[in-house]
């Protein structure tokens, strides 16, 4: 049981959010069961089929790939250009360096390979990278958000807990990391009740061979737990949910060998097609309130199965690199995972992956918002759901889903302790 909880704060040291509603637009036209063919370049085809046998239908937004762009904000597209020829990956693990020093870099924003092709030594490996800075552009973020496990009948299990992040690396400007880190997280369970206070502690070493740390604490036994890196690919408390599942990716570049399988276009699932305003707090912090991606097991009456979400969500067709990635670490459970990467942007919005067998098995859609300040010179990309589908039991699970978020660009130094950890539930 103790370990069971542990793992389900795997995925909250993975998961983590922005203007208070949605815009009002009509979309550009409707994917459903009676236009199936028109997704058939658009979707996974395991995703597509459930189109066809109408499980899912689809709101599709055709966006100017321009306007798109500026979803980021222009000191990040400048940073990105000014990084050309500066960095190199190393051959043997896809770590990034300096090519003046062949040295770890200590810091970096924008894209450290802005120009990078697909015929280019290592593509796949230097685009995970570009995908890992866009990660961190925010610096730090947190909010409280729900786990809910659902079958074809509906819910059947929901947890709550909220999850607190700090990147060292790809946020605007540097700051004190005594611990030469990349990033760490600190998240603590507030429901169901008998598990309240449960937390967790990752911190991920700025090198290239080395596993995160990982520590649990529960209150019934006042112990912290360290606990292996390969949880990510365990399923969460019994739900059809991984702690990898962040971006659609949640670990070290290093841990996996990437593979550059081909290119195509995507629908990807944002929740809108321009930034939300950031409320300023404090000269460090910013308050975003985000429209609630709601299920079609909260909506009586809708139409699909009960894990599909349509309101408040915007599909944008896009075009992606097709990577492959795979770990050859034994104690991971998870074989070769199919991601679909934006070319522009280096989000995943979608993943299939496969058991250690080769047998396909799960797939996961990875929602966005955009959120900036109200003058636009700072902007940032949060993860705000994944709904990971389990196509062998047929069930699945929504992650994230919050209604707010904060962007912290620098939290108190003892904040990512193990401190802290074990006082969560005083």
């Amino acid at each position: 049981m103790k370990r069971t909880w542990a793992l389900a704060l795997g995925l909250a040291l993975a998961i983590g959010g922005s203007a208070t509603t949605a815009a009002a637009e009509e979309p550009s036209w409707v994917l459903d069961s009676n236009n199936w063919q028109q997704g058939q370049d658009l979707l996974p085809e395991v995703v597509l089929e459930r189109v066809k046998n109408g499980d899912y239908w689809y709101n599709i937004y055709d966006v100017d790939p321009e306007d798109f762009k500026k979803n980021y904000s222009q000191a990040f597209w400048a940073a990105s250009e000014a990084n050309a020829g500066k960095f190199d990956v190393d051959p043997e693990t896809c770590g990034i360096m300096e090519k003046a020093t062949g040295k770890i870099p200590q810091h970096y924003y924008g894209f450290p390979f802005p120009n990078v092709t697909k015929d280019e030594p290592f593509a796949a490996c230097k685009m995970a990278w570009n995908f890992q800075s866009a990660n961190g552009m925010g610096g730090g973020q947190g909010a409280s958000f729900t786990l809910n496990g659902l079958d074809t009948s509906g819910e059947f299990k929901r947890i709550k807990l909220w999850l607190h992040t700090l990147s060292y690396l790809g946020r605007p400007e540097p700051i004190k990391n005594p611990d030469e880190l990349r990033a760490t997280t600190l998240t603590n369970v507030l429901e169901p009740l008998d598990v309240d206070g449960v937390g967790g502690l990752t911190k991920r070493a700025n090198d290239w061979t080395s596993q995160d740390k990982a520590w649990f604490f529960v209150p019934a036994t006042r112990r912290v737990r360290r606990v292996n890196a390969a949880t990510r690919s365990d399923p969460v408390a019994g739900l059809d949910i991984f702690s990898d599942d962040l971006n659609c990716y949640g670990g070290k570049i290093e841990y996996y060998k990437w593979e550059l399988a081909g290119e195509g276009k995507i629908l990807a699932p944002v929740l809108d097609t321009k930034p939300i305003p950031m409320k300023k707090k404090s000269d460090t912090r910013w308050d975003v309130e985000i429209p609630y991606f709601k299920g079609a097991y909260e909506t009586p009456g809708a139409k699909g199965i009960p894990w599909l979400v349509v309101e408040n969500l915007k599909m944008v067709p896009r075009p992606v690199w097709i990577l492959h990635g795979q770990s050859e670490d034994p104690y991971y459970n998870f074989g070769k995972v199919i991601m679909y990467m934006d070319k522009e942007m280096y989000r995943i919005w979608w993943k299939l992956v496969h058991n250690r067998a080769g047998e396909y098995f799960y797939n996961a859609m990875c929602a966005y918002q955009f959120s900036q300040t109200p003058d636009g010179a700072f902007k940032t990309v949060s993860p705000n759901m994944v709904v990971g589908v389990n196509d062998k039991t047929n069930r699945a699970c929504l992650a994230g889903r919050y209604s707010s978020l904060f962007i912290e660009q620098d939290y108190p130094d003892d904040y990512f302790t193990l401190r802290t950890l074990t006082r969560l539930s005083d």
